[in-house]
């Protein structure tokens, strides 16, 4: 079956179709991030800000799932929009079939080996007695839970590609509002604390891949799977396109752990509370620039696999006047409401709110320069190079991030750890701008 969302001509590229695919895309992206916030919201009302903090903890972990999923999903979707728009479609369902089984292979043998060092590592990343018992179950239910979490993941981004983002979107807002119901039924009325919180995402997300199954049983439009020629090189490849992914997730991880012993340093326990609301909050932002950008990314692997250098061009121009109107409004919209977006988390009387509301307005200019550097990255992604890609996710999300993060607290305090993200997106600029001003118009083809 024919991809609806392939361009033949610069004349069918019409705003209104693109929002057919970046809307329910954003939409996506938000859903994803209920999993945590939601998670958050109910654990800090109901059991405590230690038990907060212990989730943040546990979250590098949740990273290296997620980074395993993503770079096999970003990846190996992009690479099979650039085969579709080729018309190449046993290299398509090749890439499909061989993210898959190479994600979940390896993510379960990493989830395994965490298993049997999971004190030592919990304590590496911060847990002391006060949080060691809830980091623990936490951490239990996510690494249980490896296969889902990781196959719900690709199901969003390859039933995107197959030309279904509102399918992939409803997979996305049924495990997220069934996360909600069960937050509030295991956390509120059952009072199981952090054991519910994870339960209740768990089973969220196992809803969310069965509606995936699901679709690749019975809704399928273009992509299959294929158990013939599963090929290591070809699951390879697609990591290698969406290493960018996988860096983020990783760069999360151990920034974190820096967030968190600076916080701990300069603010105890409290500290820790703040980080972890503002990076529950930060995901409403940066998942517009994420979203938009990804909602993006399919049509224009299928114009660059399909030789269209025209198509990319008049793409990339809706996404340049997105880019210069949204971070102002964007960053106006986190001054203001920042002390609503932190009062689902705590009392407004509390020390925890006052530190989350200052940090996260210090926070927030990184959103004035973070969706120039997302949109060139996920741009390089869909033109199949990752390596590029990877480049901007390594220097915005790790090596400038944790420079700033080691040397502005010591010169200002809390103050300096919430300007190390503006800083590191900022500088990040120099790189990503040049990338943004290449022309696609050597159209390469990913080789099989």
């Amino acid at each position: 079956m024919e991809n609806t969302m392939i361009f033949r001509s610069v004349k069918e590229v019409r705003f209104s179709k693109l929002l057919s695919f970046i809307i329910p895309t954003y939409l996506t992206s938000l859903f994803n991030t209920v999993y945590t916030i939601v998670d958050g919201i109910f654990v800090s009302e109901y059991v405590g800000t230690n038990a907060l903090a212990a989730i943040n903890i546990v979250y590098p972990i949740v990273n290296i799932l997620t980074g395993i999923a993503l770079v096999f999903a970003s990846g190996g979707s992009s690479i099979a929009a650039l085969h579709m728009g080729a018309g190449e479609k046993e290299e398509a369902d090749r890439s499909l079939s061989s993210s898959f089984f190479f994600s979940i292979l390896l993510g379960s043998l990493i989830s395994i080996i965490i298993l049997f060092n999971l004190t030592s590592m919990l304590s590496l990343l911060g847990a002391r007695d006060a949080t060691m018992r809830d980091c623990q179950i936490y951490a239990l239910f996510w690494l249980l839970g490896t296969p889902i979490v990781i196959g719900k993941e690709l199901f969003t981004y390859f039933i995107r590609a197959d030309g279904s983002p509102s399918y992939s979107f409803a997979t996305a807002l049924a495990g997220g509002v069934l996360n909600i119901v069960l937050d509030y039924l295991f956390i509120h009325s059952m009072n199981m604390g952090i054991r519910g919180a994870a339960l209740a995402t768990l089973i969220g997300l196992a809803v969310s891949f069965c509606m995936g199954v699901f679709y690749f049983v019975r809704k399928k439009k273009y992509l299959r799977f294929t158990l013939q020629g599963l090929s290591l090189r070809k699951a390879l490849q697609c990591m290698v396109n969406g290493m960018s992914e996988f860096v983020d997730q990783i760069a999360i991880a151990v920034t974190t752990i820096i967030f968190n012993r600076t916080a701990l340093s300069f603010a105890g326990e409290n500290g820790i509370a703040a980080v972890s609301i503002i990076m529950y909050l930060q995901f409403l932002a940066i998942g517009i620039y994420f979203g938009f950008s990804m909602g993006l990314s399919t049509p224009l692997g299928y114009a660059y696999g399909n030789r269209q250098p025209e198509i990319c061009r008049k793409l990339e121009a809706y996404a340049y006047r997105f880019l210069f109107t949204a971070p102002m409004i964007i960053y106006a919209l986190t001054w203001l409401l920042a002390p609503l977006g932190v009062s689902f988390f705590v009392n407004q009387g509390s020390s925890v709110f006052s530190l989350a509301v200052s940090g996260m307005r210090i926070y927030g200019l990184g959103f004035l320069f973070c969706g120039f550097n997302i949109f060139s990255a996920i741009r390089c992604m869909s033109y199949g190079r990752g390596h590029l890609s990877g480049c901007i996710t390594f220097l915005r999300s790790f090596a400038l991030l944790i420079v700033f993060l080691l040397l502005l607290p010591e010169k200002f305090g809390l103050a300096g750890l919430w300007s190390a993200m503006p800083a590191a997106e900022f500088l990040t600029l120099f790189v990503s701008i040049p990338l943004l001003r290449k022309s696609p118009r050597n159209v390469i083809r990913t080789e099989a």
